[in-house]
């Protein structure tokens, strides 16, 4: 494993210095090569193995809403192998903060890994039922749960609202200016979409480029995309037509969250052979993938620029013991 480029006081850096640390690097791609593109990522990866990735930017936002807020503790929800928990649970251990997992589904007689890492930061894990899981933004649960644990700062599942798209458009803009020239396109993995949406806020491209994780309907990912908009426009306080244009492609989730068919599976090892970048099989490996059939299919103009966020979250490779 490589070092953490994050120093170990990284809570008294300005959010801008911390998202230029990862480095921005020439994608060394046969992909690129064949289609004459420009194609670079942000290593975010690097950043740190715990606190790396788009969910560092998502708690910033929350984290100083919590500092101001008079709460003693963090709580979030989750599943067995969340990057956002992973993160929550560094965090909350570097600040010398109390954190509370709220995981989805009964406690299995052994936890996953990451649940294990998670606890052993000292994060207090508490299972419910899926049921009780999908009232996670149910007012009345909410409030439930605030009598359970008084004193306490709430954040969405994923860090998911504007207060997280916040140092998403900071990490967008700073990985912009880093690069060699001005991205015409940023391409990102999506998951509940507000890490799209502070990257469309930032205005630091001509288009931005989302690929959903998540198998939906038509609907959904209308609705996704619509409020993906809506968010960036509050957050920039910007119109529509403002805004970089949008695109959210939604054909390579390759069957839904978390699914691993075997030809994800082949690409993620030769892409990962042939460049020497890590991917995760939940968000990164879909977003090089779609990104590959895109480019083959000549979505793109030759010289087109492109920056890749890689959003980290390698520790979910553990979930697949294969690779």
């Amino acid at each position: 494993m490589l070092p953490a480029l994050l120093p170990h006081h990284w809570w008294r850096l300005p959010l801008a210095e911390v998202a230029r640390l990862a480095p921005v690097q020439p994608l060394d791609w046969s992909v690129a090569k064949d289609c004459g593109l420009e194609i670079s990522i942000k290593r975010e990866d690097l950043l740190h193995p715990r606190l790396g990735g788009n969910k560092f930017y998502k708690l910033a936002g929350h984290l100083a809403r919590f500092r101001s807020s008079g709460a003693r503790r963090l709580l979030s929800f989750g599943g067995a192998f969340s990057n956002h928990l992973y993160a929550l649970a560094c965090a909350g251990s570097d600040l010398n903060i109390p954190t509370i997992g709220i995981i989805r589904g009964e406690r299995p007689a052994q936890l996953s890994p990451t649940l294990l890492d998670a606890q052993e930061l000292g994060m207090e894990l508490v299972f419910v039922s899926r049921d009780d899981y999908r009232r996670k933004s149910d007012p009345l649960w909410l409030e439930e749960l605030q009598r359970r644990f008084p004193d306490t700062y709430v954040i969405p599942e994923g860090g998911g609202d504007i207060a997280g798209s916040e140092g998403c458009m900071t990490w967008a803009a700073e990985a912009a200016a880093a690069s060699p020239e001005r991205p015409q396109v940023i391409c990102l993995a999506v998951g509940t979409g507000s890490t799209t949406a502070g990257v469309l806020a930032a205005g630091a491209s001509e288009q931005v480029c989302g690929f959903l994780v998540l198998k939906g309907s038509a609907g959904e990912v209308v609705g996704m995309e619509n409020g993906i908009v809506a968010q960036a426009c509050a957050l920039a306080r910007k119109e529509t037509e403002q805004l970089p244009s949008f695109i959210l492609e939604s054909n390579y989730s390759c069957g839904g969250y978390a699914r691993l068919p075997i030809e994800l599976r082949r690409f993620m090892t030769d892409f990962e052979a042939e460049t020497s970048v890590p991917l995760d099989p939940v968000y990164t490996a879909k977003l090089m993938w779609g990104i590959a059939c895109k480019a083959r299919a000549g979505y793109w103009q030759p010289g087109t620029r492109i920056l890749v966020l890689h959003s980290g979250g390698l520790q979910g490779r553990r979930g697949y013991p294969a690779l």
